[in-house]
């Protein structure tokens, strides 16, 4: 039997606070934690990048940038509109919203926190 996760469970925002596809950027006990609302999903993770400590959360969201090569050596690229990234600001190093992969180098990952979303309330286990 698996033990219950003894983390609190902290409100943050108001869902209303949170922009479409914009993030919100919250202190909780001096770390500041970005939460980032994509569709009727929200994910949160340490305003940290893990390549130089730049303010990840303050970044741009922008496509999946996917290239295809043919056999020919043709290249085709495009920009996703599921797979989103936010790019640091300060070397645009990109992770995945989703589960804060780094696109580039998948050793380095933003730490992440689960959401709860609870009667339009924001929560963060922390």
């Amino acid at each position: 039997m698996s033990q219950p996760d003894e983390r609190a469970l902290r409100t943050v925002a108001k869902m209303s606070d949170l922009e479409a596809d914009g993030p919100l950027v919250v202190d909780i006990d001096g770390t500041a934690i970005g939460i980032i609302r994509l569709g009727g999903k929200v994910y949160a993770f340490r305003n940290s990048c893990p390549h130089q400590g730049g303010p990840v959360a303050e970044g741009a969201l922008v496509g999946n940038v996917e290239c295809k090569v043919t056999e020919g050596g043709a290249r085709r690229e495009s920009v996703s509109t599921s797979d989103i990234n936010i790019a640091c600001p300060w070397h645009g190093i990109e992770y995945d919203v989703r589960t804060g992969l780094c696109r580039g180098d998948k050793r380095m990952k933003l730490k992440s926190y689960e959401v709860v979303v609870q009667q339009g309330l924001v929560k963060l286990r922390v």
